[in-house]
C-alpha cells in the first residue's frame, strides 16, 4: 500500500514546470496527462485517508494488546499520547529536512486530540461524530461547486470582473513553490518546507477527512472487521463498492481537466479540486475494505504477500525512505532531476524507490530486525515512568474492557 503513497507524493518533487491547480505540472506528453487523470481519480486525496483509517484501526489494536498484558488504562492513554506527540516531532523533522508534504504531523496531532476527546467513548458516539465529520466534509465540497456556479453567473454579466478573477486565481494559486523543491539553497528550502508544514498540518485537521477516517477506523477495529473479514463480508463489500465508486466519480472532473476535455474559465478552474478531496475519503476507506476482502480470499500469502507484510511492519521507515531518496535526487538543492522529468518519469522513479524499500524491508525481516524508525519511536515512547501493570483488569483477550474498545 505504500506504493500508493509513493505515487501520491511523486509530483511534489517536480519543479521548473508550469503548474496546475493541484500539485501536478500542466505540461508534458499525452501519457503525462493521462497519468495525471488516473491519479486524480484513484490516488490524489484518497490514500492518506486510507492510512488514517488504518492508523485508527491500529490504535485500538495497540490498546487491546496492552490491556491484555495487564497494563493500566491511564498508562495506555499515556503511551498513545506519547506515541502521537513523537509522530508530530517526526513529522516536523521530516518537513524540515526533506519533504513539506509530510503527513506524520497531522496523524500525530489528530491522535493526541481524538484520544483525549473520544477514545473511551461509546461506539455510538464515535460513529456519530465520524458521520458528522463526513457530512460537513461533503457539504464543504458541494459548497465549493455552488460558489463556482455563483462566480460563473456573476462573471457572465461582467467580463472585466471575470478577467480580474481569473488573473487573481491563477497568480495566487500557481506561482508559489509549496514544496520548496525548486529552491537551490537548502536552508531556504528548509524554511519554506517548515512554513508549508506549519500551515498544512492544522488545516488538514479542519478539513475533517482525516479525523473522520480515524474514527471510522476505531469503530471498525472494535468489531474486528479486518481481522474477521468473512464475518463482515457484506459490510466490507458495500463500503468498497460505494466508497470507491463515490471517490472515483468525484475525481472525474479534475481528470477531464487534465486531459483537456473539460475547459473551465480560470476563475472557476479550482472548483473540481475541493469536490475531489471532499469525497476522496470515501475511496480511501473503500480501499481499506477492498484490501480486507482480498485478505480473506488469499489466506496463505505467497512471496509477494510476505514481502508486503514485511513492509507493513516497517511502514514508518518505508514511508520516510521514500523522501530520503526522492528529495535529494529530484530537488534543486540536490541533484536537480525534478526539472528534467515529468509525471510519467517521476512515477516510474517513485515505483523503483518503493521497490528498493520493499527489498530492504524483506532483508530486515529475514534477519528479524525492525525498521530503524520503528525502533527509535518505540524507544522514545517507552521511556519515562510507567503506571504499574497488574491492575486487576481484563485478561489476555481483553476485547470488551480495553480502552478504546467500548
Amino acid at each position: 500500500m505504500l506504493l500508493l503513497i509513493a505515487l501520491a507524493n511523486a509530483s511534489w518533487h517536480l519543479w521548473g514546470h508550469p503548474t496546475s491547480m493541484a500539485i501536478h505540472p500542466s505540461d508534458g506528453s499525452a501519457l503525462d496527462r493521462a497519468l495525471r487523470a488516473a491519479l486524480a481519480v484513484a490516488i490524489d486525496g484518497r490514500i492518506y485517508p486510507m492510512f488514517a483509517f488504518l492508523l485508527g484501526y491500529g490504535m485500538v489494536q495497540f490498546a487491546r494488546s496492552r490491556a491484555g498484558r495487564g497494563v493500566h488504562p491511564p498508562e495506555i492513554r499515556r503511551l498513545l499520547r506519547r506515541r502521537h506527540w513523537f509522530l508530530v516531532l517526526f513529522g516536523f523533522a521530516h518537513a524540515l529536512l526533506l519533504f513539506s508534504g509530510d503527513v506524520l504531523g497531522a496523524y500525530g496531532l489528530l491522535g493526541v486530540l481524538l484520544v483525549a476527546l473520544f477514545f473511551n467513548r461509546s461506539d455510538r458516539v464515535v460513529l456519530t461524530w465520524a458521520l458528522v465529520f463526513v457530512g460537513i466534509m461533503v457539504l464543504g465540497g458541494l459548497a465549493g461547486v455552488a460558489v463556482a456556479a455563483w462566480l460563473s453567473n456573476a462573471a457572465a454579466s461582467d467580463p472585466a470582473l471575470a478577467q480580474e478573477m481569473g488573473r487573481v486565481v491563477w497568480e495566487d494559486t500557481t506561482g508559489f513553490d509549496v514544496s520548496g523543491s525548486g529552491t537551490a539553497n537548502y536552508l531556504v528550502a528548509a524554511a519554506m518546507r517548515v512554513l508549508m508544514w506549519l500551515i498544512a498540518t492544522p488545516v488538514s485537521l479542519l478539513l475533517l477527512t482525516l479525523p473522520a477516517a480515524i474514527l471510522l477506523g476505531w469503530w471498525a477495529a472494535r468489531r474486528g472487521v479486518l481481522e474477521r473479514p468473512g464475518a463482515h463480508r457484506r459490510l466490507l463489500t458495500w463500503v468498497a463498492v460505494v466508497g470507491i465508486g463515490l471517490g472515483w466519480a468525484s475525481g472525474v472532473p479534475t481528470a477531464l481537466q487534465y486531459v483537456g476535455l473539460l475547459d473551465l474559465p480560470e476563475y472557476v478552474s479550482w472548483a473540481p479540486v475541493p469536490l475531489a478531496y471532499a469525497f476522496g475519503g470515501f475511496a480511501g476507506v473503500g480501499y481499506a475494505a477492498l484490501f480486507g476482502l482480498i485478505a480473506e480470499r488469499v489466506r496463505t500469502p505467497g512471496r509477494l504477500g510476505l514481502a508486503l507484510t514485511a513492509v507493513g511492519r516497517r511502514s514508518l521507515s518505508a514511508y520516510l525512505w521514500q523522501s530520503i531518496i526522492m528529495a535529494p535526487l529530484l530537488s534543486a538543492w540536490g541533484l536537480g532531476l525534478g526539472q528534467h522529468v515529468n509525471t510519467a518519469s517521476v512515477l516510474g522513479i517513485a515505483a523503483l524507490v518503493w521497490l528498493a524499500g520493499l527489498a530492504l524491508c524483506v532483508w530486515l525481516d529475514a534477519r528479524g530486525r525492525p525498521g530503524p524508525f520503528e525502533t527509535l519511536l518505540r524507544k522514545l515512547v517507552n521511556r519515562g515512568p510507567a503506571v504499574p501493570t497488574g491492575w486487576g483488569g481484563p485478561g489476555p483477550v481483553a476485547a470488551a474492557d480495553a480502552p478504546g474498545s467500548r
